[in-house]
């Protein structure tokens, strides 16, 4: 486990493990004023996690392909106090974007 200020990152399944360059891109891309964030290939979720964690109105679109890995992404955003923010999608990339469309 990965413990942050406000939320924990399990990864035990995962193989994105959390990085310094993970880490380092969530505190330091410019979220303040978003309103949608598309997190492609979320992993664990961390930036999701750190976006919400950053930016209370901003809602999150988290996408990943492994199975597993969309697995604890869902499960580090269920026991987080950001998971009205967070929507985890089990899909491609391609796949959410046909779904995406179909909606709008």
């Amino acid at each position: 486990m990965f413990r942050f200020k406000q939320f924990d990152i399990i990864q035990a399944k995962n193989a994105m493990k959390v990085g310094t360059d993970s880490v380092l891109l969530g505190a330091w891309c410019s979220v303040e004023h978003a309103e949608k964030v598309l997190d492609i290939g979320t992993g664990t979720g961390l930036l999701s996690l750190m976006i919400a964690q950053r930016n209370d109105k901003a809602r999150i679109d988290a996408v990943e392909i492994d199975a597993e890995a969309a697995e604890e992404a869902n499960l580090n955003v269920a026991n987080s106090k950001f998971n009205s923010a967070i929507e985890v999608f089990n899909t491609s990339i391609q796949d959410f974007v046909k779904h995406m469309i179909k909606i709008e």
